[in-house]
Order: C-alpha cells, then sequence, then structure tokens
C-alpha cells in the first residue's frame, strides 16, 4: 500500500529535558506536520489530517521536483525576520485561495519545508531502519541535491546533549525539542521512542 499521512509517528510529551547515551535531540519548528510525496513526474504536500497543502505553497513543490521519488516526514514552516518560526504567517499563507496572492507570497514570503525522517526512496521502504541510518539517507538525498539555503531543508540533530539543545531553545523563545531513540524503526501511531518537549511559552 502507498504511504500515506495515516502512517505518520507520533511523539509522546515529555515533561523535562534529558542527557542520555542513544538519543538524538531535534529542534521543534512550529508549522503543520506534513508528508511530503514526490513520485512519478509530481509532488504533493499532505498535512497530518489529510489536507492537501500544495496549491497553497508551489515554492515547496517547486523544490521537491528536483528530488527522486521519496516520501518524506517534516514540518512547514514560515520564518520571521529573525529566522524564527511565526505560526500566523504559516496560517495566512494556508488560507489563501487566489492563484495570484498565493503566487506572489511564494515569492515575497516564502515557506520551508524542514525534512527530519524519510520513509521510502526510489522504491525501497526505510521504516524498519533505524533512525541513524534514516536521517543519513534524508541528508543523502534531500541535503545533497538542494544543498542548505533552499525551500526544503533538512533538520540538525546532536547526540546526547538534550538540555543543552533545550536551554539554546528557550533562550531563542522557540517552542521545544524533540527527542528520538537513534536505534528506532518508523512506526505508525503514537510512540515513546519519541518525545516532545515543549520550553515555558512567552509573549513577545
Amino acid at each position: 500500500m502507498p504511504i500515506s499521512h495515516r502512517d505518520l509517528m507520533l511523539a509522546t510529551p515529555a515533561s523535562s529535558p534529558f542527557d542520555s547515551p542513544g538519543w538524538l535531540y531535534e529542534l521543534r519548528y512550529d508549522g503543520y506536520r506534513a508528508i511530503a510525496i514526490r513520485q512519478g513526474d509530481k509532488a504533493r504536500l499532505i498535512s497530518r489530517r489529510g489536507n492537501d497543502l500544495s496549491p497553497r505553497f508551489p515554492e515547496i513543490i517547486e523544490c521537491l521536483l528536483e528530488l527522486p521519488e521519496c516520501v518524506l516526514d517534516a514540518e512547514l514552516v514560515m520564518l520571521d525576520d529573525k529566522g524564527r518560526p511565526h505560526f500566523e504567517r504559516l496560517r495566512r499563507r494556508a488560507m489563501m485561495r487566489k492563484e495570484i496572492s498565493i503566487r506572489n507570497a511564494a515569492q515575497w514570503e516564502p515557506a520551508v519545508l524542514f525534512v527530519f525522517d524519510m520513509l521510502s526512496v526510489r522504491g525501497k521502504d526505510l521504516r524498519k531502519l533505524r533512525l541513524l541510518k534514516r536521517k543519513e539517507a534524508v541528508q543523502h538525498v534531500v541535503g545533497s541535491v538542494l544543498g542548505r539555503f533552499r525551500r526544503v531543508r533538512v533538520v540538525q540533530h546532536v547526540g546526547e546533549q538534550g538540555q543543552r539543545l533545550y536551554d539554546s531553545a528557550r533562550e531563542l523563545g522557540l517552542e521545544g525539542i524533540m527527542a528520538k531513540r537513534a536505534d528506532s524503526a518508523y512506526r505508525a501511531g503514537r510512540s515513546r521512542d519519541w518525545l516532545k518537549i515543549r520550553t515555558p511559552r512567552r509573549v513577545d
């Protein structure tokens, strides 16, 4: 069966950060969870709830079409002038319906797709591989093709130092961090192999 939004792996909330061997840590991005599907001569961007975001974000689709066939797990984000996620900008973009407004926004206020996992590539299912191997595939397929400054980017991670990354996220006013077992397979539904740890909310 084709991979779809129903196959997304979901994180379990955790109350506090921690350092631990065998775990990877990533920044959390305040946006829309999305599955990006590159197949044949088409690309699609589907939200966690199954909504097709492709028509609203043509700048993302344009980048995805440069990749080989693959299925990516990612977060769709709009950034503010300081490079921080800005959810309200993203919400406004997602509500646009007029083609000319969407084209203008794609040029002057483009979104960014932060990719953190790969479910398949060139028809090969990667979900049984451990997370570190899947991340190597993301870097090889996405990072090497699109580079650092395109609309589709690779999420970087650190090993073992969850507390340090959490402190940095808090200082920058970011949403929090993700903690993931480095040897975990990709399984649909809620899992304790992925933990989401929020920073205290603050008002700018």
